[in-house]
């Protein structure tokens, strides 16, 4: 960290634009949720929101991207956490994805979409509160993509506030090719995890001073992709890839001590498997409970402590061991060149591992994602 980064985190908190959407708490730490994307394994956030309850955790703000958006906005609207799994658990796939066969036939390919992107809102209005942003109960903002100048919105900030909340969600959901942009102003937007799939930076603008953020991009360390090759499994698994590398730039750049990284082992569970919704949500459950009465807000702390205003004593963050299979390894030094915490030393033919035990990994899996010979293992996470 060079020295202009440590003045600034010396400095007391700015005042941010956003600052008066949130009210301030003098008893415990300004915290902001922020939902990731990542499909149908998006249900583990019911179980991360299940955690905060059992834990006694509030929110100041939610922040939601794609299926977090959808999570976020039916909390932030004051949906019970027990109905939230109730509306999702009554959700078929039908009730999202409707073949757009008729723009097929007469356009080709042409046509906007795969899917009808009316079939899915319809959805959305059927299990969303019927809330303008500012009636919502705790202030959620969620992201898009602007496709014509590729830059991201977040719905929800001052000026961005007059949308109708289903709008905002399905415009966060919106898959490219899958379902048809939405409209607004003259601009098209989608997905907002195309460019930000966790939205630390943004939620520490909210003058964050605890970020619980949930990753659900999928990590090659849990669990090998199940790729064929067909146009749709193409689509997903370009979505998957991008999202994981977008999440580990996002979290070399922002994983600091403000923020509790949640990552449920969701990966056995496809983007569209809406069959496990129990297992999924209770493996959210499981890791948001874990990682906050086991891990540090703080990288800095050495001894437990209790959290003012969480119902839980917090602990140092812990380790991550990295370990190289001497047999598979080639010396192409990519560890070495992805590794934001300087873990791996790629010289005289082989990579040797810096540091067995990280304290400092960003959980990113960069290097296990990155090495072209599976050679490098991650444990303890």
């Amino acid at each position: 960290m060079n020295e202009a980064a440590v003045r600034r985190m010396a400095l007391p908190p700015q005042p941010t634009p956003y600052a008066p959407l949130v009210l301030r708490s003098s008893v415990r730490p300004r915290t902001v949720l922020v939902l990731g994307g990542g499909g149908m394994r998006g249900m583990a956030h019911i179980g991360v929101l299940r955690a905060l309850r059992t834990l006694g955790i509030q929110v100041d703000a939610i922040v939601g991207t794609s299926i977090g958006a959808l999570v976020g906005a039916m909390s932030a609207g004051g949906i019970p956490i027990e109905k939230i799994e109730s509306l999702v658990a009554a959700v078929q796939k039908e009730d999202y994805f409707r073949f757009n066969f008729a723009k097929m036939l007469l356009k080709g390919l042409r046509t906007t979409s795969v899917y009808h992107g009316d079939t899915f809102k319809g959805s959305l209005r059927r299990i969303l509160p019927a809330l303008e942003f500012g009636q919502l109960h705790i202030p959620f903002f969620c992201n898009a993509t602007r496709l014509e100048t590729g830059g991201t919105v977040f719905w929800g900030t001052p000026g961005m506030d007059d949308i109708p909340l289903v709008d905002a969600v399905y415009s966060s959901c919106a898959l490219p090719g899958i379902f048809e942009p939405y409209e607004r102003g003259g601009y098209s937007y989608m997905d907002g995890g195309m460019v930000d799939s966790l939205p630390l930076r943004f939620a520490k603008t909210l003058g964050a001073e605890l970020v619980i953020a949930v990753d659900l991009s999928v990590k090659g360390t849990f669990k090998a992709p199940d790729y064929k090759n067909r146009l749709l499994s193409t689509l997903y698994r370009t979505f998957e890839i991008v999202e994981e590398v977008l999440v580990e730039q996002m979290l070399h750049m922002h994983a600091d001590h403000r923020v509790a990284l949640i990552q449920p082992k969701v990966a056995e569970a496809s983007r569209f498997d809406f069959r496990k919704l129990a297992e999924v949500i209770r493996a959210g459950e499981e890791e948001t409970i874990k990682v906050l009465t086991s891990h540090a807000a703080t990288r800095d702390l050495v001894q437990p402590v209790v959290v003012e205003g969480l119902a839980c004593p917090v602990t140092p963050r812990d380790f991550v061991s990295v370990r190289i299979d001497p047999e598979r390894c080639i010396g192409c030094g990519q560890c070495e060149a992805v590794c934001e915490t300087d873990a791996f030393w790629a010289r005289g033919g082989r990579a040797t591992v810096r540091k067995l035990s990280n304290y400092e990994c960003t959980r990113d899996h960069a290097c296990a994602r990155n090495c072209p010979t599976d050679a490098i293992s991650l444990g303890n996470l």
